[in-house]
């Protein structure tokens, strides 16, 4: 049991060749139907693990750490460049190599653009969404973009341990503890500091555009902090209007919405869990 009381769950820790790369996957529980997670620019699969508890006991839950962060790391030859598109061809070889027809797909800030890109192109094998923070293509707007790409030039000039700093104040609301605090700042000082400017860049680049939002016919709930300075709530607002059918909660945080209110976004998730259900 764990000190709380809670069983321990069942977890598989692996590496997998995803399109020519070595990718870190976390599998958590033994449930029936199968939960991914994918977390965002700076963070790993480490993110989501107050919601391991809530959910693996009724789900499989696969966790991976996208290519050029966390464990997976950049690829040091460069034989594939990062890219958006990129990445959402490895979450689709992730369930392929894990034979996962169907799936709730969770995504944290630039997981959330992988989860609602692949939510409009694949919409068979989606049962639900949930988009954390959604972010959106910086590649047209001037003033993110060159805000990323100085983050990247920081990374390689400065060091990871300078971007943390900014981080914490960036994404972390005044009103949460210093616990939350601590883990971002070990998360992201942490990265590789040219796998972290390679995923800024592909933020930035070309190929990088907002998905088809019309697209999404899965049930949708898109989770906002209210005081989030990455993805602001009327940019969050002006998404879930854009996806048809979908719900928005406001969580009482900044970016680290799963970290700073972790009983919201319990609740925002079984809510659209059991909108699924009635769905199907």
């Amino acid at each position: 049991m764990g000190s709380q009381g809670e069983p321990i769950m069942e977890r598989s820790s692996k590496f997998l060749p995803i399109n020519g790369h070595r990718t870190f996957v976390d599998v958590d529980g033994t449930g029936p139907e199968v939960m991914i997670m994918m977390h965002g620019l700076g963070g790993s699969s480490n993110y989501f693990q107050p919601l391991i508890t809530p959910f693996a006991s009724r789900y499989r839950i696969i966790r991976f750490d996208f290519k050029g962060l966390g464990r997976t790391g950049p690829d040091p030859e460069r034989k594939r460049r990062i890219t958006i598109p990129a990445y959402i061809e490895d979450l689709r070889s992730i369930m392929d190599e894990e034979r996962v027809d169907k799936a709730v797909l969770v995504g944290h800030s630039l997981g959330s653009v992988v989860a609602m890109h692949f939510a409009a192109a694949y919409p068979s094998r989606i049962s639900a969404l949930v988009a954390i923070g959604p972010g959106v293509s910086r590649a047209k707007i001037p003033v993110a973009k060159q805000f990323t790409l100085n983050m990247a030039k920081n990374a390689r000039e400065l060091g990871m341990p300078a971007v943390a700093d900014g981080g914490v104040s960036s994404n972390v609301a005044p009103s949460s503890s210093d616990i939350v605090r601590a883990f971002v700042r070990e998360v992201v000082g942490g990265q590789d500091g040219e796998g972290y400017a390679q995923v800024c860049e592909a933020a930035c680049d070309e190929s990088h555009v907002d998905p088809d939002y019309s697209q999404i016919s899965c049930p949708a709930v898109l989770i906002a902090g209210d005081q989030d300075k990455i993805a602001p709530l009327k940019q969050v607002e002006d998404i879930q209007a854009k996806i048809p059918g979908s719900t928005l909660r406001v969580m009482h945080s900044g970016h680290q919405q799963v970290l700073e209110d972790t009983a919201g976004v319990v609740a925002a998730i079984e809510s659209i869990l059991t909108q699924s259900r009635r769905a199907s």
